[in-house]
């Protein structure tokens, strides 16, 4: 059999015709593109998305937060986007937009074909990089809302295909005005900001309508690149692109060539608003989180699911007064950084470890590092080690962050020393919060000291007095200024934070000067579970020690309960439960929930509580509390300084009749704190904090300057006497009978037996001194009692 001749390919390309071979081989992309598309347009390579997905196209809506008045304090969101309808919106920006960004959107159908033409001869045969992408506003549109996937090297023509054929069922399901509504409700302008409301208010603080054309231009302008054209990164790079939106607009007759040439001219101007702004706020913010957690299962959607405050576009209306809030913030921020330098000064000579390196240590066995080289068995030197090489670290500091050449035990001894705080204000009367700072930035620190525990020191012992005043007790009963050792409870000897003794305090005197002795006399005297009982009583949540230490303070109680203790004493007596939340609404206002207001109860008689108030008043006035006065404040406010063991916490708490605030300045860590009590009692500390807030409140007038009505309620004794309790006692009751007699003379001297008026003749006036004592030796027999129903009757 002969050997069948081997054809080669050059023979078989010349007897099929090299033009023949050209078209195939020039057949083949389109085939590979046309593949590609039917795999895309039937499913092959993923679902699209389908016209039901895309008849109810919706963005992730912030969240609002809201003030008492209705005003935006803040938003939730997990991209900061607050949608807008297109009339609210500048016509220059929509006229910008689609003269850069699609000059044909309202003539094709979601592709513009001519555009891609275009484009595709630029790119390719004209090797030109900047000819653009060709994508229309709906395209843009679909890209933004279903995020593009990834196919390996066919990542690109898989999602501009499917773009393509979303773009066209969008444009058979919306109208060109429905879709560039969905588009600038959507497209992100960089730096978190989704949508023109967001952008409008973070680089010009204002509406979208309010725009200027320059503004909208340069807003557009961002569409380019975010971080290439952000005018806030790279203002120079901004003006030059929003001068070619300009030209844009020029080119397809939105504007004159006047207008054109004179918004060119103008500098860029920003008045950028940062997000960073929050870091006081937050605390609020995510008190109102926690708070609306506990609420959202009453009201679920219709599908039973619950509401996301991230997403669903909700209004959440609080108490918060934003005005004074921020007054608060911006107290905070300032004063810190100074009663930080008291703090350093406290140890100008010693240093604040001294005796408490054991705090260093604890935080060093907490460290990931440490507990990692551990784990894996390394030598105490080898663990120690990368505690004491310097790098450059980041540390948090009142100016901000700092790059520091240190060791990680210098950063441990950093944050050791940082001052932390906390305030809160609520109006006395129905327990809403007007204000909320939790700390110095959530950032960083997001323990919220407001709602934690902390020792009281002596902002608990009104307690203990008012229970005496319940007890009917006399504010002027004077008690022995002495130590005493209470050998029922381990030999305890507690004394004075000055150290001085001697002589007597009125019970009054004893409050405003805060001497312990006398106080834990008192809590003694009053027993300690009747103490506990009515601190629960006024509010306060936490477990007490049933130990009479507490009356100095030694128990962890919160903000909030103190808040609710201190409500009752400046509000006749009632009780109260602080709340933020009044009102949610979904994003058409449908109200979904309502706060129920509170069932307040008498915990305390109005008298005494007048009676204690007067006394709270005599401590700000002339007791530990005075320092309130430097601020100026118009009414006499009451309140009650408190410093704990050691000065590791500062507190106190004003009480106005419509506002209670309270401040709280610690550490972390309480081994760590003010060397001495003139740097760091609660009003050098906490009390500056509080003074300037009511400062603020009046002064803007957020609260009226409304004084206590105490007029019934003199208080008429010292509040020390070098002589001893009990000559004082004899005094005071000698005092309180010449009183009483002088109030029967007067009365005698008005009205008959009968109780018609009689009249007065010169020898019955009480000033005639033997007339007065006449009158007392025929009357010596008679009780008090008898001598005034001989005045008045037996009714």
């Amino acid at each position: 059999m002969a050997k069948k001749k081997k054809v080669k390919f050059i023979d078989k390309l010349k007897k099929v015709g090299w033009k023949k071979w050209v078209f195939i081989i020039a057949c083949i992309p389109f085939l590979l593109v046309l593949s590609i598309f039917l795999l895309v347009r039937f499913g092959g390579l993923g679902e699209l998305p389908t016209a039901e997905e895309m008849s109810e196209i919706r963005n992730p809506v912030s969240s609002s937060l809201l003030d008492a008045d209705g005003k935006l304090i803040t938003e939730y969101y997990i991209e900061n986007r607050t949608n807008v309808e297109l009339e609210d919106i500048s016509p220059y920006f929509l006229d910008a937009l689609i003269a850069t960004e699609d000059a044909r959107f309202y003539k094709h159908g979601g592709v513009d074909y001519r555009s891609l033409g275009r484009v595709a001869i630029k790119s390719i045969l004209l090797q030109r990089g900047s000819s653009g992408g060709g994508s229309t506003l709906t395209q843009q549109l679909v890209k933004n809302v279903f995020k593009r996937k990834s196919y390996g090297i066919l990542t690109m023509p898989v999602n501009k295909f499917s773009e393509f054929i979303a773009a066209h069922r969008l444009e058979n399901i919306y109208s060109k005005k429905e879709i560039l509504k969905l588009f600038v409700n959507t497209v992100s302008f960089g730096e978190r900001a989704f949508g023109i409301n967001t952008a409008s208010n973070r680089f010009f603080n204002k509406a979208p309508k309010d725009l200027t054309l320059a503004e909208s231009a340069t807003l557009v302008g961002i569409l380019k690149g975010t971080s290439l054209y952000s005018p806030r990164r790279n203002p120079e790079r901004a003006k030059i692109r929003r001068n070619v939106v300009l030209s844009q607009m020029y080119k397809y007759e939105y504007i004159t060539e006047e207008v054109k040439n004179m918004a060119q001219a103008e500098e860029l101007t920003l008045e950028y608003m940062s997000p960073q702004g929050e870091r006081l706020i937050a605390y609020a913010k995510n008190h109102v989180k926690k708070e609306f957690e506990k609420v959202k299962n009453e009201f679920p959607k219709a599908d039973g699911t619950l509401y996301n405050l991230y997403t669903d576009g909700l209004k959440i209306y609080t108490t918060l007064d934003k005005q004074l809030q921020r007054d608060a913030e911006n107290i905070v921020a300032k004063t810190m950084p100074d009663i930080q330098k008291q703090f350093f000064a406290g140890w100008a000579k010693s240093s604040p470890f001294k005796g408490s390196t054991r705090a260093i240590d604890d935080a060093i066995h907490k460290h990931p590092i440490y507990k990692r080289l551990k784990a894996q068995g390394k030598s105490k030197e080898e663990i120690l080690k990368p505690f004491t090489t310097k790098a450059s670290r980041r540390v948090w500091t009142w100016e901000g962050y700092e790059e520091k050449e240190i060791t990680i035990i210098d950063s441990i001894k950093h944050y050791l020393t940082l001052l932390q705080s906390g305030m809160m204000a609520v109006d006395p009367n129905d327990g809403a919060i007007k204000v909320w700072v939790g700390g110095n930035d959530f950032g960083e620190f997001q323990y919220d000291n407001v709602s934690s525990a902390r020792q009281v020191g002596s902002t608990f012992k009104p307690i203990t007095y008012l229970l005496a005043l319940e007890k009917g007790i006399d504010p002027c009963t004077f008690y022995p200024n002495e130590l005493r050792t209470y050998v029922d409870y381990k030999d305890w000897t507690p004394g004075n934070a000055g150290g001085e003794y001697g002589g007597s305090y009125s019970m009054q005197g004893a409050l405003a000067h805060s001497v312990n002795t006398v106080s834990v006399q008192l809590i003694m005297e009053m027993g300690v579970e009747n103490v506990v009982k009515k601190a629960h009583e006024l509010g306060v949540t936490a477990d007490l020690p049933k130990v009479p230490s507490i009356v100095l303070g030694t128990a962890d109680v919160n903000m909030v309960d103190m808040m609710k203790v201190y409500s009752a004493f400046a509000n006749g007596g009632h009780s109260i439960e602080p709340y933020i939340i009044t009102k949610v609404e979904d994003f058409k206002g449908q109200v979904l929930y309502e706060h129920e207001a509170y069932e307040s109860k008498q915990v305390i008689d109005s008298e005494d509580a007048d009676v204690l108030i007067q006394m709270l008043k005599n401590g700000t006035e002339f007791g530990s509390g005075q320092r309130i006065k430097r601020y100026g404040l118009p009414v006499h406010i009451a309140g009650k300084t408190g410093t704990t063991q050691n000065q590791s916490d500062g507190w106190f708490i004003g009480a106005s009749p419509n506002l209670v605030a309270g401040a709280w300045v610690g550490t972390d860590d309480r081994r760590i704190h003010f060397r001495n009590l003139a740097t760091g009692s609660g009003g050098r500390t906490a009390l500056p904090l509080v003074g300037q807030l009511f400062h603020k409140a009046y002064a803007n007038k957020r609260i009226k300057p409304i004084p206590f009505d105490t007029s019934n309620f003199v208080l008429t004794c010292p509040d020390y006497s070098e002589m001893d309790a009990a000559e004082m006692n004899e005094w005071r009751v000698a005092q309180l009978e010449r009183r009483d007699n002088r109030l029967l003379e007067v009365l005698e001297n008005v009205f008959t037996g009968d109780g018609r008026p009689e009249a007065e003749e010169e020898e019955d006036r009480p000033r005639r001194k033997k007339s007065t004592r006449t009158r007392r030796k025929k009357k010596e027999k008679l009780s008090l009692k008898e001598r005034l129903e001989k005045i008045f009757g037996d009714g």
